[in-house]
């Protein structure tokens, strides 16, 4: 497939492939001019020294079509190894790409009509949206257009790509969704009815980080055509108050903080009457959904293909239709892979995908019907483990590319997936993990029901890969829960530390309990500091008595990562200054 090119887009491609020439010949800084000009077109330094480049590619929504997978194949192929990465924001990621081949990847890429524009750097990022969006019964009106709205609006904006840091935009259609993550955003919305008035609830200046921050509510009910507006009023605050000088305290979480609550407001209501008097406008756009008619999903087939059903096979709001989701391990899809999958959307799925926020991807419109012969062709792929359960383990990449990353948190996610792939509890397998192989959350451990994080402990006198553990998080539509620090642990000995906590919740909880709202009694959540200081420090007394090194114990192994061939201080050593922090 190959797309007319706007003029607009011509010319940035022509100019980054002269810019990149021009890098080539020293004729210009690489890290003053072409660092900050690179980031803006989503091509980012990784960990491996020399020409090696990430390159991420913005998909709106998580909207992919067939044939655009096959050509993120494709590319993978010939510029990268062969991998296809799914982010923890829909994205794709390349890695391992060379800088000299940047221009002719952005231009198949723009071809294909898939963009890399603001995908890093201090810039709008891709506009989030839950990828079972338009697909629920409880959904009032469709979030899409509106989605695909903003994303148009700020794309290549005049303030888009000269923020004082990065710019996270997600919609979601209901509060019941998990994977619409509204409140971990700069600007988060959600479509509502109040008082039998149909609109956005709008909230601003979440975020997670080294420092979790909740969002300020904006507004209860935004008209539609409110939308845009509000979203560039949030935006011009983050572009004027937002801190230029410490990245550290550069997103706008910091603006409400350095200013409170109504301070804030008041900076949104002031930009937003600047926006009004510009002539912004929004517009209420056609959202209306078919009318809720599900078909139940019948419980059908051999025993493997039952539990597939349950797990992953939900009803469409259409009636005779059903959501499919497929767990990748990790979010990696080879090229071969990806283009089977492509095969199977247009054959099952009328070619509607969308890639989720936990690395995962969603068929949307499966006949029931078709849904034996669709497990058939997942199965022998490989692919119907539960998606958006335990097992499904979500990560960043971590050391194995992030300069920032000080442990490999995917060999831990893929040593989870398999060491807790039979807990069979319900309440334990609706639980989620989420990795990062630093503080910064890049893996989201802050909304994780078990969220880690890479860290560097000694352990006598030698360094030992560490992940400092979390528990009790959730983005639950209309509340967040940041979760609640409770003790380091070797990488070694996360997963019996996992095992012992679902084995614990199992013979523990009240009635149905839900295993995040167990963990959230154990450490606290709700009560004063002191109380919940202490049930915290029973939880990791009760965790060390599994977790600690005995006297003795530590072996050669041990001094690696997970997976790793060099020692721990090694990899650690390889730490450098990231170009992208959380």
């Amino acid at each position: 497939m190959s797309a007319t090119l706007s003029p607009i887009v011509t010319a940035e491609l022509a100019k980054f492939r002269s810019t990149v020439d021009l890098l080539q010949k020293g004729a210009i800084d690489p890290d003053k001019e072409f660092k900050p000009y690179r980031l803006v077109h989503g091509v980012y330094g990784q960990r491996q020294a020399g020409e090696n480049q990430m390159v991420r590619v913005k998909l709106k929504y998580g909207l992919v079509t067939p044939a655009q997978m096959r050509v993120l194949a494709d590319c993978a192929v010939k510029y990268s190894n062969g991998n296809s990465h799914i982010s923890t924001r829909q994205a794709v990621q390349y890695h391992y790409v060379q800088l000299p081949r940047t221009p002719d990847l952005l231009q198949e890429l723009e071809e294909a009509g898939l963009t890399t524009r603001e995908a890093c750097g201090n810039a709008v990022r891709a506009v989030c949206a839950s990828a079972h969006a338009g697909t629920r019964s409880d959904e009032p009106f469709a979030i899409e257009p509106y989605a695909e709205a903003v994303f148009q609006h700020f794309l290549r904006g005049p303030r888009s790509s000269n923020l004082p840091r990065k710019f996270k935009i997600s919609f979601s259609g209901s509060d019941a969704d998990r994977l619409g993550q509204t409140n971990i955003q700069d600007v988060g919305a959600t479509a509502v009815v109040v008082d039998g008035k149909e609109g956005f609830r709008v909230v601003a200046a979440g975020g997670l980080g080294a420092s979790p921050q909740a969002p300020i509510l904006i507004a209860a009910c935004a008209g539609k055509d409110e939308l845009i507006p509000l979203a560039e009023a949030i935006l011009r605050v983050h572009h004027q108050y937002g801190d230029r000088q410490n990245r550290a305290k550069a997103r706008l979480k910091f603006v409400l903080r350095n200013h409170g609550d109504e301070g804030f407001r008041k900076l949104v209501a002031d930009k937003l009457a600047e926006v009004r008097a510009e002539g912004i406008r929004g517009a209420v756009l056609p959202d209306r959904l078919p009318a809720a008619a599900p078909t139940p999903i019948p419980a059908e087939g051999d025993a493997a293909e039952r539990a597939w059903r349950r797990a992953n096979v939900h009803s469409h709001r259409e009636s005779g239709l059903a959501v499919v989701d497929i767990a990748i391990r990790r979010g990696d899809l080879p090229a071969a892979l990806l283009k089977k999958l492509a095969d199977l959307a247009e054959a099952y799925s009328a070619g509607d995908v969308r890639t989720s926020n936990d690395q995962d991807l969603c068929f949307r419109r499966v006949p029931i019907s078709r849904l034996g012969a669709l497990h058939g062709e997942l199965a022998a792929l490989g692919l119907t483990r539960p998606a958006h359960a335990i097992a499904d383990v979500v990560s960043c990449p971590g050391a194995s590319t992030c300069q920032l990353g000080v442990t490999l948190s995917k060999n831990l996610a893929q040593g989870l997936e398999d060491a807790l792939a039979d807990l069979d509890d319900e309440g334990v397998r609706a639980a989620r993990i989420f990795i990062s192989g630093c503080p910064n959350s890049c893996g989201q451990h802050h909304i994780g029901t078990i969220g880690l994080h890479g860290a560097a402990s000694k352990v006598g006198d030698k360094l030992v890969p560490h992940y400092v553990l979390l528990v009790g998080g959730g983005d639950e539509g209309a509340q967040v829960f940041h979760s609640a620090l409770i003790a380091r642990i070797p990488a070694r000995k996360v997963a019996p530390a996992i095992r012992a906590l679902a084995q614990w919740y199992v013979a523990e909880r009240q009635g149905g309990q839900s295993f995040a709202a167990w963990l959230r009694a154990q450490a606290g959540f709700g009560l004063d500091r002191n109380a919940a200081a202490a049930l915290k420090t029973r939880l990791k007394d009760r965790l060390g008595a599994l977790c600690s090194y005995q006297p003795g114990e530590l072996t050669e192994a041990d001094l690696l990562d997970i997976g790793a061939d060099k020692l721990f201080q090694a990899q650690v050593g390889e730490l450098g200054a990231g170009e992208c922090m959380a």
